[in-house]
This record gives C-alpha cells, sequence and structure tokens, in this order.
C-alpha cells in the first residue's frame, strides 16, 4: 500500500520542483518553500489530473481515494521538503556568506 503512495508523488514531484524552481526565480528561496510546501502539491495533482488522468483507476482499484492520494501527497511534501530546502539554504551560505532570506 505505501509503495503506491509513494508512486504517485513520484510521479507528481517533476511538477512539485518545476513550480518550485519558478518560485525561486521569482519570489526568494523563503516563498518558493512556502509555497512548495503549500501550493505544490495541489499543482502536481493538477498536473498528473491533466497528463495522467486515467491512472485515477489504478489507485482506486486498490482502495486509495483521491482524498486519501492528496493528504498524503501533503504530508510528503511537508516532510521531503524540509530537508531539501535545508540543504539548498546550506548550499548557498557555504558559497556565498551570510545572506537573507527574503
Amino acid at each position: 500500500m505505501y509503495r503506491a503512495y509513494w508512486q504517485f508523488y513520484k510521479t507528481i514531484f517533476p511538477f512539485i520542483a518545476a513550480f518550485s524552481v519558478a518560485c525561486i526565480a521569482v519570489g526568494g528561496l523563503f516563498w518558493a518553500f512556502l509555497l512548495f510546501v503549500v501550493i505544490g502539491p495541489l499543482i502536481g495533482i493538477l498536473g498528473f489530473r491533466f497528463f495522467y488522468q486515467d491512472q485515477f483507476y489504478f489507485y482506486y482499484n486498490l482502495g486509495i481515494t483521491n482524498s486519501k492520494l492528496m493528504s498524503v501527497s501533503f504530508l510528503m511534501n511537508l516532510l521531503l521538503g524540509i530537508p531539501i530546502f535545508g540543504i539548498i539554504i546550506l548550499i548557498i551560505h557555504f558559497f556565498l556568506g551570510n545572506f537573507t532570506i527574503t
């Protein structure tokens, strides 16, 4: 069962990552992190609905509803987002020195 959730998250992650890179370019690292955690899963699910609509039947046949997929993707995005952006901040701090997160 956990593999199905992980597979779903791996499918929506490229949409989330592209959205967060665009947010870094527009709003900075802090806002990109907030939008990555809060709005990123919604963007990922919209991309999944657009490109992989037929795969929802696979999850439905496993007994996984859309609301379960969304809630698990929000949780996984939060749990993965904190270390990812923490590493990015450390790398930027190491190469650029002191900076402010705006």
